[in-house]
């Protein structure tokens, strides 16, 4: 990372998603396309599908850290990490807003990709909840025989497990980068799923989350509070950062730069 100029601390929004192109994955044999998912629109109350049953969500960006999940899901504190298939992961997710912000990651259903996440279990009333608010989002359904689990579990759990894909993609800008405090949430939810589950360990989940996501592109902000200590905040720092600049290579590492006042 390249420290140009001065800085002023925002903090980051903890909220997002994720798109993948498969490289390698927890499947093993020839893959079989389960046809077009099922997408319903959400932010509209009479579009919804029947909720019923139960739910899980599969979530590939912020949600697979604990700490951002629980801030978003109180009761989600266990969530099992996963590999889906048909499901891609990008940098091209944004809020709409007037003013600055992150360019998060989004996911999109895409034939022969693999994207890995955590799957954990909502009510249907919170499944409903937040389907209404999320009007850029399409609520899906992933096939269970496009999941493997990565947690000692043969198959993933009863009911429906959805996400949220993807209706536009918007890409990195001056006034939508990618921001590291994001980048560092993902990545310190996938070291930490290594460190609890040993077949996420096994199968690189931190190095498979980098390697299944498209759109690495600058401009790409280190707007950590302590970019020349971020250990400080960030225990799992220089984990993240030697991921990052083996997976995407010394060029692209060392256009990350600080935000500009």
């Amino acid at each position: 990372m390249n420290p140009e100029c001065t800085i002023e601390r925002r903090k980051a929004i903890q909220l997002g998603g994720a798109i993948a192109l498969g490289t390698r994955s927890a499947f093993v044999g020839t893959y079989r396309d389960s046809g077009p998912p099922k997408t319903e629109p959400t932010g509209h109350p009479e579009l919804l599908p029947p909720i019923t049953g139960r739910n899980h969500i599969f979530g590939y960006g912020s949600l697979i850290q604990r700490e951002s999940r629980t801030s978003t899901w109180p009761e989600a504190e266990k969530a099992a990490p996963a590999v889906v298939r048909g499901i891609s992961r990008g940098w091209y997710d944004r809020m709409n807003t007037a003013s600055w912000g992150p360019t998060y990651l989004g996911a999109v259903p895409m034939k022969g990709a693999t994207c890995n996440g955590v799957v954990f279990s909502v009510t249907p009333e919170e499944l409903r909840a937040f389907a209404r608010r999320e009007s850029g989002y399409r609520l899906t359904r992933i096939p269970s025989r496009d999941i493997a689990m990565l947690d000692g579990s043969k198959s993933p759990p009863a009911g429906t497990v959805w996400y949220f894909a993807n209706v536009n993609r918007r890409y990195p800008s001056d006034r939508f980068p990618i921001v590291q405090s994001y980048v560092d949430v993902c990545l310190d939810g996938c070291l930490e799923n290594e460190e609890s589950y040993p077949e996420a360990r096994e199968s690189q989940f931190a190095k498979e989350f980098i390697r299944t996501t498209s759109d690495w592109q600058t401009p790409w902000f280190n707007d950590r509070i302590y970019p020349w200590r971020p250990f400080v905040y960030i225990p799992r720092a220089n984990a993240i950062d030697t991921l990052l600049r083996d997976e995407l290579g010394e060029k692209l590492f060392d256009e990350i730069t600080l935000p500009r006042r």
